[in-house]
């Protein structure tokens, strides 16, 4: 039996997965959607519970791109960006087998429980790696698409980890100090396609740009289509087309492992 364990016992224990993934059952007198509304002393002596899925991908899992059955998945609301994490209410405990089947099955598959890249990405820290001087650069003119060989060709190329952001980038850049990081946020609103999410995947395949990856003009041409940017977990980042969607940067150091902050005249990112 799952008896109280946490904050002064008002919490139960989460369950936990490999790769990342855990779910919070829960039920009291207050707070939950759950049945009976009283505090029992142990979590199976409830009829109906609360539930909160969280998962490995660095925002709100989506259950909706999980392999939940439709009765159990009205039971989620549909996320948003401003909904907050995935918590589902009055499931019995039936419906939460349900629901535990299907995170197993999650933490096989790198694409099950990632939201749409507008509302996964919304508002992250992304981190780009590059060189002193060009950190620098950056800092003084403000982000300027690459020219160089990345995969979507012209483009801004971010990672979501700031350690591979160093161990790909920075430290690759020559400098004696192991390069700079620069680190900015995405913009709330901003058209980001991530090819995990289904739903993105196929608006992926039906703008038609699939066809024309490598053409000088293939950012432009994602802008047209009002795409801002693409996340591929095959080439290892998220290439932004467009520049505008991005706060303003500072430096992570490498060397120094400390923030430089930037002063109240920065530029604003352009492209």
């Amino acid at each position: 039996m799952t008896k109280r364990t946490e904050e002064d016992g008002r919490l139960f224990p989460s369950i936990k997965w490999d790769h990342g993934w855990s779910l919070s059952i829960q039920a009291d007198k207050y707070g939950y959607q759950c049945s009976p509304k009283r505090k029992l002393d142990t979590l199976e002596d409830y009829e109906t519970v609360e539930v909160k899925i969280d998962g490995p991908h660095g925002t709100y899992v989506d259950p909706h791109t999980m392999q939940i059955l439709p009765h159990v998945l009205d039971k989620f609301p549909k996320l948003t960006v401003d909904s907050g994490p995935s918590i589902g209410g009055n499931l019995t405990w039936d419906d939460v087998d349900v629901v535990k089947q299907a995170i197993l099955l999650a933490s096989l598959s790198p694409n099950d429980g990632v939201p749409s890249g507008t509302i996964g990405w919304c508002c992250r820290d992304v981190y780009h790696g590059t060189s002193n001087e060009y950190a620098e650069d950056i800092m003084n003119h403000g982000i300027q698409p690459s020219t160089g060989t990345g995969y979507f060709g012209r483009a801004f190329y971010v990672a979501d980890d700031v350690d591979l952001a160093i161990s790909n980038y920075a430290e690759f850049s020559d400098d004696e100090n192991g390069g700079a990081v620069i680190v900015t946020t995405i913009k709330e609103g901003a058209l980001i396609l991530d090819l995990r999410n289904r739903e993105d995947n196929q608006k992926w395949i039906e703008s038609g740009l699939v066809s024309i990856i490598g053409r000088d003009d293939f950012d432009l041409q994602a802008r047209k289509r009002g795409i801002d940017g693409v996340y591929d977990r095959s080439v290892g980042g998220l290439a932004i087309f467009n520049a505008a969607i991005l706060m303003k940067p500072h430096i992570i150091n490498n060397a120094a492992s400390s923030d430089v902050e930037t002063d109240a005249n920065s530029p604003e990112i352009k492209m």
